[in-house]
Formats: structure tokens, C-alpha cells, sequence
């Protein structure tokens, strides 16, 4: 057999490469695919609580009580729903990622989870979207929820929609790679292992050459088929799987951010501050471009010198006998309360920083003014330039003018100025020291 034009071994090659890309292909469209539910389930639920957090404002001022519950509840059912979707994909228990106290709900709630996961084996993730549902429609009928029925139908369709992203990344991790393609692709590894090493010993005379152009196909066919294999599930505790629990832990922070006493903070805008005027706003973001683009090289400066921090650590050594202290202001964001936090720095501190501020200030505008001044005179320079190219062109129009050389193509007529043009010296074919000589 000639193994160089051996067309069953040409058609075996390309019959593996193909069935790898494809392989491939198909393993990073289901690793996307399932990072990409993923997120969208999260975010799903995640807005279906903040919307039914931020409905309950109105009853927070009467019904204190029955408000806090009710967000309490939501928020540890949300999380106990979220870690148990993340561990039925994963194959893993209920107890396979970190939920929000799942202690603090009720004994007769912790009951009915129990029985219906245990007992009547019933989906866990499904009983608690259940169970959300319920308490939602509980509460908007107690008056909690303070909402008009049709608005509060945005939040079973984002609890819905975030329930069809789990079912879509469950089809991804029930439904394997076809069993065919993968004893298809073992096999044809296993000839090419096997029959390489024979036709390149018959094609090549050196060992070593044999040796290696044998090992870099083969180990990279194998390695592509392993990676392959590695990404066709993306959910798990492999390396190489999404981090399951670090998304519950984002969902967990999300969720805490509701039960915060901020959750109900009111944003506004500052009388004082505020620009109302769209020119003046537009007027306003230009400046404050051109400013980070001051402070920017301010900070270069700053950087590139090396002898201010050591004069500012050796002024704070030698003013020691002095004392300063630096005040911070806070807003309170409910009160609308002033605090001023006092704390004692370095002796001589403060002087010593405010003299360094002055001096990377100034280095830095004489930086900015050094780049100004080159710029100005790059244009003077490009404006004598082309003033001198426009004067030297006119004088070889009017010489040649002079002297009756011009061109037919480029012949004025009588009625046109003198001065309305030249004639350029090329298409005439004369030199330019000729013409201007």
C-alpha cells in the first residue's frame, strides 16, 4: 500500500476532523447557552421580588409588621428556590449551595417542603414557585401589596419566564452528546493511534521526525475530543464547569439588598446643584471632559516624578512638634443630617499634603501648557509652509505666463483675472527651478 496515496486513510482523517469540529461547535453553543440561562433566570426572578419589594412601600408606614413579614418570606423562599434549581441542574442535593436562612422560615412551611420533597416526590424548585405565587396573591388581597391586579401581572410572568430558562439549561444537562458521534470519534482515534505511527515509519527514515510528526496530531486530536467533552455540560463541580455556587452567592448579596433598611431610600436631586436647562447640562458635561482629561495628566505628572513623595516624607519628619487633623463630612441619607467624623493624622500633615497637591498641580499645568505651545507652533510652521508653496506657485505661473510656454490644456482666456490661479509646472513639463529662475 502507498501511503502516500492511500485515499482510505485520506477519507478516515478528514471523516475525524470533521465529526471533532463539529463536536466542538456543538459543546461551546451549550456552554454559552447555559451560562447565558444562567443569568437570565436570575435575573427573572430576582426583578419578580424587587417588584413585589418595591410594591409594598405604600403599606410599610400602617402595616409595618405584616409588611416585613411578608419580604422576609419572599426573600428566603427566593433564595431556597434559587439554590435548588442551581442543584437540580448541577445533580447535585438541596444542600449544594448556600441559601438565606432557610432556618428563619416557619415550622409548618419547613413541614411542607419536606413532605413534598421527600414524601409525595414532588420538584422541589416547582413546589416553591408555587409557594411564592400563593403568597404573593395572599398578600396583594390582605392590602400589602399595593397594587393595581394588572401591573402585578408583570411579576408571574418574569417568575414564569425564569422558570422556562431552567427548564431550557435542564434540557442541556439531561440531553447528552449523541452516542453514535461519540463511539464514532473513539473508534477513528483509536485506527489513527494505532495506524499513523506505521505510514509515517514508511514515508520517514529519521526516528526522531517519525516520532514527533506521530505525537502532535494525535495528542491534539485526543485533546480536542477531551475539551469537547469537558463543555458539553457546563453545570457540575468540575474545573471546568460554571461556578454554580458563586452565582447563588450573587443571588443571595441581590436578595439581601431588598431586606436592607436602604431598600426603601427615595433618590432626588440637590436645589442647589442641580442644572435644569439642557444647554447648560450639555455646557456642563463638556467641562467636566475636559477636567478628567486635566486630571488625567495631572495624575501622568504626578507619577512620572519621583521627588515630591520623598520632600513630603521628609517635611513630615521634621514638622513632628505640630498636630492637624482631618474632618470628613457624611450625609445621612434618611435624616438629611450633616456628620462631621474628626480623626487625628501625622503631625504636619496637612500642610505638608497641601503643598504637594500645589506642586503636582503645577507641574502638571506646566505640562499641559508645554504640549499647548508645541501645538501652536506645529501650526505655524504648517501655515509658513503652505504660504511659501502658495507664493512659489504663483511666481511659475506668472513667469511662465511671461514667457509663453504655457500648455494648451491649461491656456486662460482674456476675459479671466491674472490673478485668479496658477498653472501647475508639471503638466507642462518644466522644471520648478527653471520656471521660478
Amino acid at each position: 500500500m502507498d501511503a502516500n496515496r492511500s485515499q482510505l486513510w485520506i477519507i478516515s482523517v478528514g471523516v475525524l476532523h470533521a465529526l471533532l469540529i463539529f463536536r466542538i461547535n456543538r459543546a461551546m453553543e451549550r456552554f454559552w447557552e447555559g451560562t447565558g440561562l444562567l443569568h437570565q433566570m436570575r435575573g427573572e426572578w430576582f426583578d419578580a421580588v424587587s417588584c413585589c419589594v418595591t410594591f409594598t412601600r405604600g403599606s410599610i408606614a400602617t402595616r409595618y409588621e405584616d409588611t416585613m413579614k411578608f419580604r422576609h418570606t419572599i426573600v428566603r423562599l427566593m433564595s431556597l428556590c434559587h439554590g435548588s434549581a442551581l442543584g437540580e441542574i448541577g445533580g447535585e442535593d438541596s444542600d449544594f449551595c448556600e441559601t438565606i436562612d432557610a432556618a428563619g422560615l416557619s415550622d409548618l412551611t419547613q413541614h411542607h417542603l419536606t413532605e413534598c420533597a421527600e414524601v409525595l416526590h414532588f420538584n422541589r424548585v416547582e413546589v416553591l414557585l408555587h409557594m411564592i405565587q400563593s403568597l404573593i396573591t395572599h398578600n396583594l388581597d390582605n392590602g400589602v401589596l399595593r397594587v393595581q391586579p394588572p401591573i402585578l401581572s408583570r411579576v408571574y410572568q418574569t417568575l414564569s419566564r425564569g422558570f422556562v430558562n431552567l427548564l431550557n439549561a435542564k434540557k442541556i444537562a439531561d440531553t447528552r452528546f449523541p452516542f453514535p458521534f461519540s463511539q464514532l470519534i473513539s473508534g477513528l482515534l483509536l485506527v489513527h493511534v494505532v495506524m499513523l505511527p506505521i505510514l509515517l515509519s514508511a514515508v520517514i527514515a529519521e526516528v526522531w521526525l517519525a516520532t514527533t510528526l506521530t505525537f502532535i496530531p494525535i495528542f491534539s486530536m485526543c485533546c480536542l475530543n477531551y475539551i469537547g467533552v469537558e463543555l458539553e455540560n457546563p453545570f457540575g463541580r468540575d474545573d471546568n464547569d460554571l461556578p454554580l455556587k458563586h452565582f447563588q452567592a450573587e443571588m443571595n448579596n441581590c436578595l439581601l439588598m431588598l431586606l436592607h433598611h436602604s431598600a426603601d431610600f427615595m433618590a432626588g436631586v440637590s436645589k442647589q446643584r442641580c442644572i435644569v436647562d439642557i444647554h447648560d447640562i450639555r455646557e456642563a458635561m463638556r467641562v467636566t471632559s475636559m477636567e478628567s482629561w486635566l486630571q488625567e495628566t495631572i495624575a501622568k505628572a504626578a507619577t512620572s516624578s519621583t521627588d515630591a513623595p520623598a520632600k513630603g516624607s521628609e517635611v513630615l519628619h521634621e514638622d513632628s512638634t505640630d498636630s492637624a487633623t482631618i474632618s470628613d463630612f457624611e450625609v445621612d441619607a434618611y435624616g438629611g443630617h450633616v456628620i462631621e467624623k474628626v480623626h487625628p493624622i501625622f503631625p504636619g500633615a496637612r500642610r505638608d499634603e497641601e503643598k504637594l497637591q500645589s506642586t503636582t498641580l503645577l507641574q502638571g499645568i506646566d505640562q499641559v501648557v508645554a504640549a499647548l505651545m508645541g501645538i501652536r507652533q506645529a501650526i505655524e510652521v504648517q501655515s509658513e509652509d503652505v504660504g511659501r508653496s502658495i507664493d512659489n506657485f504663483a511666481a511659475l505661473a506668472v513667469n511662465l505666463r511671461k514667457g509663453g510656454e504655457i500648455c494648451d490644456d491649461h491656456v486662460l482666456e482674456d476675459d479671466e483675472s491674472h490673478d485668479a490661479g496658477f498653472t501647475l509646472a508639471w503638466d507642462c513639463g518644466i522644471p520648478l527651478h527653471e520656471a521660478l529662475g
